[in-house]
């Protein structure tokens, strides 16, 4: 049976004439008549006994009554999902992100996304980096974000844009007090934060470096998200991306650290596929998000102004 040869079943099921079928499709009684008859052919037994003008239903049709009106149901909520689409109203879109941004800059795009397209389906899953680059290329998702590049082969990977590094801690502790914090004024202090073995932990050695400090690392992280909470229960401070500012718990605070460095947002995807308006608006809702100054100060309020289609 094709989606035709449901729509008639379910409507003859309903109305049980040909008349009240044939109105309620919109067509006439002999091509209905013709139709259910070619269905029934193809599918070897009788749907209906012809009594008296009357069509009964066979024990055939309603064993398959209940499968034929919920595969009904979702052809017409796949045809709305098609009108979304045409109308750029609605689609879908799968996005994974890594814990920092699954908590600030993505909830935002998203948010703005939303309020554009209200009739789109979002999803969001918050990965690990190395689970996302696997779940892109299962095709599980349809865009992956985080801070950490995912140069695999199979995935196309931009930088969207960046954002410098803060340090978080206690409103509390003596070095809240300073404007901007250096490696000189954190010597000696307990952090908590990302290992040299990590990328980002790479670029703070090196900043530390070229002022002649060691970092003390009194707990190793490996998400954001653990070091914001780890600074909250007085484990130390921790140097994290500024998007962290966003989300930060009542009690902590954020501070510039000097010299300056960035964590550069990346968009990963499989070119295999394709491409789509929703992910292209969330692209460029992205890009207008990275270079948005309230993501950059502490505990600012998001500004968005959405762009045309």
């Amino acid at each position: 049976m094709n989606a035709r040869d449901i729509e008639i079943f379910r409507a003859v099921m309903q109305g049980r004439t040909l008349r009240a079928a044939a109105e309620m499709l919109h067509v006439s009684q002999p091509a209905l008549s013709k139709a259910l008859r070619h269905c029934e052919d193809r599918l070897g037994f009788r749907l209906f006994q012809r009594i008296a003008g009357r069509l009964v239903p066979t024990a055939e049709a309603h064993a398959m009554l209940p499968e034929a009106e919920r595969l009904y149901q979702e052809l017409q909520g796949f045809k709305g999902f098609a009108r979304d689409l045409g109308s750029h109203r609605g689609g879908l879109l799968r996005l994974g992100a890594s814990s920092s941004l699954a908590v600030s800059l993505v909830p935002a795009a998203m948010a703005a996304l939303r309020r554009e397209r209200e009739a789109a389906r979002l999803t969001l899953n918050l990965l690990p980096v190395r689970e996302l680059a696997e779940a892109l290329l299962a095709r599980r998702l349809d865009v992956g974000l985080a801070l950490t590049p995912m140069a695999l082969p199979g995935l196309e990977s931009e930088t969207l844009g960046s954002v410098p590094c803060v340090v978080v801690l206690p409103a509390a502790h003596p070095l809240a007090a300073e404007p901007v914090l250096r490696p000189s004024l954190l010597a000696g202090a307990p952090e908590v934060g990302f290992a040299g073995w990590q990328d980002f932990g790479q670029s703070l050695d090196l900043a530390f470096r070229q002022e002649g400090v060691e970092r003390r690392l009194a707990v190793e992280v490996g998400t954001t998200v653990s070091a914001v909470a780890l600074v909250r229960e007085g484990m130390g401070y921790a140097i994290v991306d500024g998007f962290a500012c966003r989300s930060l718990p009542p009690g902590l605070v954020s501070r510039p650290f000097r010299p300056e460095v960035r964590r550069g947002v990346v968009m990963a995807r499989s070119p295999a596929l394709g491409s789509s308006a929703l992910l292209d608006r969330l692209r460029d809702i992205l890009a207008k998000l990275c270079a948005a100054p309230a993501l950059q100060s502490a505990r600012a309020p998001l500004a968005f102004t959405s762009g045309t289609q």
